[in-house]
């Protein structure tokens, strides 16, 4: 079987990186190819590792040229199934595809709803080019299915997975990692896994650390992640003497081994459909603090495995942040109900498989109610 992935970027964020573990298990049994809208990334990179083909069309902005490459790419790769993801790239695919004997898998990876009206009515338009579309988040299939009015049997919800041999809980790892980095057992170390971009809203949680962290010194915050947000953060840093408090790590690789160092996950987002990054940190057993955006609330049980709050709201975050730094007992206790709610994590890279042969047989059907 031969499968083209289309994304819009191969940039560091949670669809790129749900693209290079799919892309990996899929490359394990059948021809692959990547084709990416955007100049190439760091998963590009990573993919080339895998020794995946990966090919950039180059685009700058809007315009219909890069839907001609992307059908010459069709025609010249002649795939069995085109999976795309991410807005941009889903739209161009249905296009490219339109007319084409070649099945077509979309899967959003984004919150359509927070899209402007002419996007989402682009998307209305063209939806039924579809021959199936795979919704990595219940909100997602919910909004695609009311709101967008997408036939519920072309629907599948597949909720985004983990692969447990790469994300897990490790004691000696944790000890390492804060011996590395000067963290003592006394100190409750904070830690947001994302990009410093505006939808990710990373300054609302350095404003609550740094209400918590006045009265709670033993308290750490880490990002680890880049992005267009980090000379704010680290000017608001600087102001207000958070220096030896707040670690801007950057991006890294093995967030596994960043993951296992913390005491609670935070993840403020203003929108989210269901980050890889918190399933990851549930799979590793923290507590998790994180907004009420996307599938979030449904995998964070407030009061059980962590605190959910309304996105941007400071000072709720601060006073969950500051009861989770006064008590060990709690975050022991919410730590091993993230453990238990880990277990609901599945491995969609591997259910995608027989997806592909099912649809390539047109023996697939979404069971509806």
């Amino acid at each position: 079987m031969k499968i083209l992935y289309v994304i819009t970027s191969t940039d560091v964020g949670g669809a790129e990186k749900a693209l290079l573990q799919l892309a990996a298990k899929t490359a394990q049994a059948h021809t692959v190819r990547v084709v990416c809208l955007k100049p190439l990334g760091p998963v590009a990179q990573e993919l080339a590792q895998h020794h995946i083909q990966v090919i950039s069309l180059n685009m700058r902005w809007l315009g219909g040229r890069i839907i001609q490459k992307l059908a010459a790419q069709i025609k010249d790769f002649q795939p069995d199934i085109v999976h795309a993801m991410l807005y941009r790239a889903i739209e161009y695919a249905r296009v490219a595809c339109a007319g084409k004997k070649v099945k077509l898998i979309t899967t959003p990876h984004f919150d359509l709803s927070k899209k402007s009206f002419p996007l989402r009515w682009a998307d209305r338009l063209l939806k039924d080019l579809d021959t199936l579309t795979v919704a990595e988040s219940f909100s997602t299939a919910r909004y695609l299915i009311e709101k967008q009015k997408y036939n519920k049997n072309k629907v599948y919800l597949l909720p985004n997975g983990v692969d447990k041999t790469v994300f897990y809980a490790d004691e000696s790892l944790r000890k390492q990692m804060r011996q590395k980095y000067g963290y003592t057992p006394e100190h409750t170390v904070f830690m947001d896994v994302a990009r410093l971009a505006p939808v990710k809203d990373p300054f609302t949680l350095l404003k609550a650390f740094c209400k918590v962290v006045k009265n709670h010194p033993n308290a750490r915050l880490v990002y680890v992640g880049e992005g267009e947000k980090r000379p704010i953060l680290e000017e608001f840093i600087r102001q207000n003497g958070l220096e030896k408090t707040v670690l801007l790590a950057g991006k890294q690789d093995n967030i596994n081994a960043w993951l296992n160092m913390a005491d609670a996950f935070v993840l403020p987002s203003v929108e989210e459909s269901l980050p890889l990054s918190l399933l990851e940190s549930i799979q590793v057993g923290l507590l998790c603090l994180v907004s009420k955006v996307g599938d979030m609330p449904l995998w964070v049980e407030h009061g059980k495995n962590g605190f959910a709050f309304p996105a941007q709201d400071v000072t709720l975050l601060s006073c969950f942040m500051a009861e989770v730094t006064d008590n060990a007992p709690l975050r022991e206790q919410m730590r091993k109900c993230s453990v238990q709610i880990s277990q609901r994590i599945g491995q969609s890279s591997q259910q995608y498989q027989q997806i592909y042969q099912q649809v390539l047989n047109n023996s697939f059907h979404v069971k509806t109610n």
